[in-house]
């Protein structure tokens, strides 16, 4: 789908090369593929991430799929299937408060709401900057040395780790 690799049994390879389009905007996978890997590599347990949230069919919750940490809200047709038996709109509230997280300037909103989900990484890569605003994302920055680490960068991607007991 994205390039032609010969049989392999390694589900990344792909990313070694590929470009992925959204939002009006290409997406460099290598980038992604690192940081996946770094994650695979040295984060024990079952943290939960962060991470963008994108229509069915398309790259979000990839480091979810990679990795097999729990994220705030995942593939939303899943998700959705998986929830049907209730009456609040459980799946639609996360996407909604993902967005507020990413998109809110104000760090406190932000904490508050990832300690809702006991968030321990936060992932800003080009997907997050394709969905997300630009000011809001700023705000990790920000943050770091307070109630974020930055534990890893690369050219286009950022993870952030929330600091125990900055919520």
């Amino acid at each position: 789908r994205f390039i032609r690799l010969p049989p392999t049994i390694d589900g990344m390879a792909y990313m070694e090369e590929a470009v992925y389009q959204d939002q009006g905007k290409s997406f460099e996978l290598p980038f992604d593929r690192d940081a996946i890997n770094w994650m695979r590599e040295n984060v024990t347990g079952s943290p939960v991430i962060l991470e963008g949230n994108t229509p069915e069919y398309r790259w979000g919750a990839r480091f979810s799929i990679y990795t097999g940490l729990p994220t705030v809200i995942g593939w939303n047709w899943h998700e959705r299937q998986q929830r049907s038996i209730y009456t609040q709109p459980i799946v639609e509230n996360r996407i909604s408060e993902v967005a507020q997280i990413y998109n809110t300037t104000d760090s406190n909103q932000a904490l508050q709401l990832m300690s809702k989900y006991d968030v321990q990484y936060v992932i800003v890569g080009e997907l997050e900057r394709a969905y997300y605003q630009t000011d809001g994302l700023a705000k990790f920055n920000r943050m770091v040395g307070q109630t974020v680490d930055l534990v890893y960068e690369n050219p286009q991607v950022k993870i952030y780790e929330v600091k125990s007991g900055a919520s």
